[in-house]
């Protein structure tokens, strides 16, 4: 345990952590760390809805006098994080004091932290990948002695190779934010396989696309209802495709967790995800928006199974090697 410290998080449902336990949902850092890492831990939610019952302010405030004596906080999102600092520039009390940032391009991010200099008050800076690294140093000026990079994590227990099923001949994805599926549908409108879509939220709110209403008869777009039945979703998938709207950090758990089950990924390349995938070894990169190098693809590895199946089994092996939860776990902790 590190001696004085608090992790301080939105952290999760009762629910979702029975649910973990149970072994019907994938596990996280948040379970793990609040097992004993840390003399404190105080999530939102253990105290109502994040951001509705309960207001990042006022819980970053009830959370700064609940650490009042404690030196060592780690904060696991931006959010209450960012307002964790802001109590802390008036207040003062001697900490150390480290924070992840998911998303270092996001101006909701850079203008408290990097323009009203809130990041000065952070001993240390935790981020997902090389090129958000390159940004706290670049825009937000940030030594990099007072940066580490994490990368990310997947429950390798939970997401794992099915033997029992055999992959049908269609192709999947997940997710809602920041996803492109209108250049996905048009990539798989001539193969002739089902497209089948795991999106918990209306992904066109997100990325201001086609309405759900305007989707052709072989695409399929709804809640797959919980983590085992996205589980299925992937084992029953002969190719997982993450499209991505916009270059930002977004999609890597999705393709983590199919990596996980030995499926070939293909994931829409920009500078923040190119470390967590070797292009043409344990899965494919394309340029954002082609749809004809996208079906070019999707029908490469669909026309090539024992191929797929080679770069789904290194897929496997390289996420077994990086990005496990204990692996990321430790990363966090190394900061002290």
């Amino acid at each position: 345990m590190i001696s004085s410290s608090a992790f301080v998080t939105v952290g999760e449902s009762p629910k979702n952590l029975s649910d973990v336990a149970a072994g019907r949902a994938p596990s996280a850092e948040y379970a793990v760390l609040r097992a004993g890492h840390f003399s404190r831990v105080i999530a939102m939610a253990d105290q109502g809805k994040p951001g509705i019952d309960v207001p990042f302010l006022s819980f970053a405030l009830r959370a700064y006098f609940a650490t009042w004596n404690l030196e060592n906080i780690y904060l696991g999102e931006e959010f209450p994080g960012i307002q964790y600092l802001a109590v802390h520039a008036v207040l003062r009390r001697r900490k150390r004091i480290a924070m992840l940032v998911h998303n270092v391009a996001s101006l909701r991010r850079s203008l408290p932290l990097a323009t009203l200099r809130l990041g000065h008050l952070l001993d240390h800076f935790l981020c997902l990948s090389e090129q958000s690294r390159k940004e706290l140093e670049s825009r937000y000026r940030v030594p990099a002695e007072r940066i580490t990079v994490i990368g990310s994590r997947v429950d390798t227990d939970f997401f794992t190779p099915e033997a029992s099923t055999e992959p049908a001949l269609q192709i999947c994805s997940a997710g809602a934010v920041n996803r492109d599926y209108r250049t996905l549908i048009e990539a798989a409108s001539p193969l002739g396989v089902p497209l089948k879509i795991a999106a918990d939220t209306a992904w066109a709110h997100s990325t201001g696309q086609t309405d759900h209403g305007e989707l052709p008869p072989f695409v399929e777009l709804r809640s797959w209802g919980n983590y085992q039945n996205l589980r299925k979703l992937y084992a029953q998938s002969a190719v997982v495709v993450v499209p991505l709207a916009r270059p930002m950090l977004s999609g890597v758990t999705v393709a983590l967790e199919a990596m996980a089950m030995g499926k070939p990924v293909i994931l829409s390349h920009n500078q923040y995800v190119e470390e967590f995938i070797r292009d043409g070894e344990n899965g494919l990169f394309v340029a954002p928006g082609d749809a004809s190098a996208l079906r070019a693809k999707i029908q490469y590895l669909l026309d090539r199974s024992d191929e797929a199946a080679r770069i789904g089994a290194r897929a496997r092996a390289w996420v077994l090697e990086r990005y496990t939860v204990e692996s990321y776990v430790n990363r966090i902790l190394s900061v002290w």
